[in-house]
């Protein structure tokens, strides 16, 4: 793959539809249950009046464990487009259903460490997220298990580190800065939770389809990569 964005973008816009029905049948789920869970550790939770509570490390840990599970389906259709696949988004649903407890068993071991990463100064956390975010891409793309995938997610991370934590950080940076702006917005017009809840699942069924669709064709482009390096180091040898 020569220009992976630009096939990430033009496969979404091409697909759009398709990524959108995943987006309804998988995401808008979890992203509801994701408000009804955080909404009731915040009520159970005292908040002790620090910059950082409990809450607050229990909504962090909850929120990535289901955005790492979600990614599944979002993974195998962009591949199986990259791929030429035959019936791309059945493939994908079905690959979410066999695969999704042992990458949801990952993301919950991936997102406990970088969450007590980010305890520390968030650099600790954000690196251990980006070391490891290639590992569930690499176990849908291959059909094999994501902790076989650790190892070749942390060679790609040690090639491509500052790349996948700009990523990261930089589309993170921008749906907050929007979501904070559109609560702005709503705040003005009307006080209702609801409208706020819809609005912010809204922007993430946009922006966590695009993240995904991305670095999966990122990820396809550094594995072309290590593969090549692999090979000319077997030519030398």
């Amino acid at each position: 793959m020569d220009k992976p964005i630009s096939f990430a973008f033009s496969v979404f816009v091409r697909k759009y539809e398709r990524y959108l029905l995943i987006a309804f049948l998988v995401q808008i789920p979890l992203l509801i249950l994701h408000s009804f869970l955080t909404n009731y550790i915040y009520a159970v939770t005292p908040s002790g009046g620090s910059l950082l509570s409990v809450a607050d490390i229990y909504y962090a840990f909850v929120t990535m464990v289901l955005l790492i599970y979600a990614m599944v389906p979002f993974i195998k259709f962009t591949a199986n487009e990259f791929e030429g696949h035959e019936n791309p988004l059945k493939n994908a649903f079905y690959t979410f259903a066999v695969q999704g407890f042992n990458i949801f068993a990952f993301s919950v071991l991936i997102s406990l460490l970088t969450v007590i990463g980010f305890m520390f100064l968030i650099i600790p956390g954000l690196v251990i997220l980006a070391a490891f975010i290639s590992a569930p891409i690499i176990a849908v793309i291959d059909e094999k298990s994501v902790w076989k995938s650790m190892k070749e997610s942390f060679q790609i991370f040690k090639k491509h580190s500052w790349k996948i934590i700009l990523f990261i950080s930089l589309l993170s940076l921008l749906e907050l800065i929007i979501g904070i702006a559109l609560n702005f917005l709503l705040f003005s017009i009307t006080e209702s939770y609801a409208a706020i809840v819809i609005s912010q699942i809204f922007l993430n069924t946009i922006f966590f389809p695009v993240f995904a669709v991305v670095l999966t064709s990122l990820v396809i482009k550094w594995r072309e990569g290590l593969n090549s390096l692999e090979m000319k180091d077997e030519a030398v040898v």
